[in-house]
């Protein structure tokens, strides 16, 4: 028989669990609230099924129904109103839209995506210069008045090519505006405004294999970078910070987050929790969103112990700005910033990159360690990504004939 269970209670408002006795594809398992209809002044009946597996066992589609309510919540908090299932101010777009509008409806849209947690400050930055580009290209050509349905893929290609050129984006660089410019153009296809996404046949480059991917270090460049961070104790937070790249494969954003009660001392171990709040919302622990624990070597846990001293509480940060652990988490480029500030200071080459010291302890380990041991230390989801500093090491190797039988 159908079963209905409170699952929250949220601002008077009753989340139920509802699941039908007999549950296939036309009766699912759903979240079933009421909710004041300001209009008529009376509640409404809603239903919601989103996420919810009706194949998943009882435990699995309670945990869905729960996390459904959760951000049922969250955009209810946003202002989204689930009667009319919009957001205040949000104009519908329809077949007679023009870019132009599309453009500043899509740019709302990712600003309550910002609001609400879902993407960086950085990405808005981001969207927002590309799509100021786009349209000074549009007005430039007298395009801001066509529809979107208008829009081919040699005007994406126009676009993208006169800015590839005036910008000088490299194939990375281009390839990340298209893909906002194509996610642009999905919105306007999910909302029925086109049938086709002309960024989908646009050109785009292949930088698998660029050899820009895996920059290294030199050996010379090397010895002269850890010379100049192991005797400047000015620099010592960025030392740190190298050696954690280099040796442990963590990546700069992931460091930013550690606390110092991720260390444990007796047992020499760094610890990443699966979920860790940063900014006011939760994100992985790390890039891959699982948990990570790291056996630190006695020289890291020496130097770690000098730079932190006796005085820090386990709350603080790691690196916490001013040379030292602190309370509140450095903004992203904060390591960038300080990597460039060292470049500076001892004039070492530009084309050296604070996060191409990741890829140098790759390839260096490459012959030591093997292929899938490193794989495994550099937290690779697929080998493939670690069979990419293979080629990379062919390409500078010399190759000898040393022991082959001559002809």
């Amino acid at each position: 028989m159908k079963s209905t269970k409170i699952l929250k209670v949220w601002n008077n408002i009753k989340f139920k669990l509802y699941v039908p006795e007999k549950i296939d594809k036309n009766n699912k398992i759903e979240v079933h609230f009421s909710y004041l209809n300001p209009v008529t002044g009376k509640n409404k009946y809603l239903k919601k099924s989103t996420g919810i597996d009706r194949h998943a066992t009882k435990k699995v589609y309670t945990q869905q129904a729960n996390d459904l309510i959760e951000t049922l919540i969250e955009c209810i908090i946003g202002g989204w109103d689930p009667i009319s299932d919009t957001y205040p101010d949000y104009v519908k777009l329809n077949s007679q839209s023009n870019i132009n509008e599309s453009i500043k409806m899509w740019l709302k849209v990712r600003q309550m995506d910002q609001e609400n947690g879902l993407i960086s400050t950085d990405e808005i930055k981001v969207t927002g210069f590309l799509f100021s580009l786009f349209s000074a290209f549009l007005k430039q050509n007298h395009m801001l008045a066509y529809k979107p349905e208008q829009f081919t893929c040699n005007d994406i290609n126009f676009f993208m090519r006169t800015h590839e050129k005036l910008k000088g984006w490299s194939p990375v660089t281009y390839n990340s505006y298209l893909y906002r410019l194509s996610f642009f153009f999905k919105f306007l296809y999910d909302e029925r405004i086109i049938t086709f996404n002309p960024c989908t046949p646009a050109h785009k480059y292949k930088t698998r294999n660029l050899k820009t991917r895996y920059n290294i270090f030199e050996q010379a460049d090397l010895k002269l970078v850890k010379k100049h961070l192991t005797e400047d104790s000015k620099f010592q937070d960025l030392y740190i910070a190298s050696k954690f790249l280099f040796e442990y494969n963590i990546r700069e954003a992931e460091q930013l987050r550690i606390k110092l009660s991720w260390i444990d001392w007796e047992r020499g171990e760094l610890t990443f929790p699966e979920k860790v709040e940063e900014r006011g919302r939760m994100v992985g622990g790390t890039k891959n969103g699982l948990g990570a624990k790291f056996r630190l070597r006695e020289d890291m846990l020496l130097l770690l112990k000098g730079y932190i001293g006796t005085k820090d509480g386990v709350d603080n940060y790691l690196i916490g700005g001013n040379n030292r652990p602190g309370p509140g988490q450095r903004g992203k480029q904060f390591l960038s910033n300080r990597w460039w500030k060292f470049r500076e200071t001892y004039d070492i080459s530009k084309n050296l990159k604070l996060y191409a010291l990741k890829h140098t302890g790759n390839y260096e380990s490459l012959e030591t360690v093997g292929i899938e041991k490193l794989s495994q230390m550099a937290r690779h989801s697929n080998i493939s990504q670690t069979q990419d500093y293979v080629k990379s090491k062919l390409n500078k190797q010399i190759i000898t004939i040393d022991g082959k039988v001559g002809f």
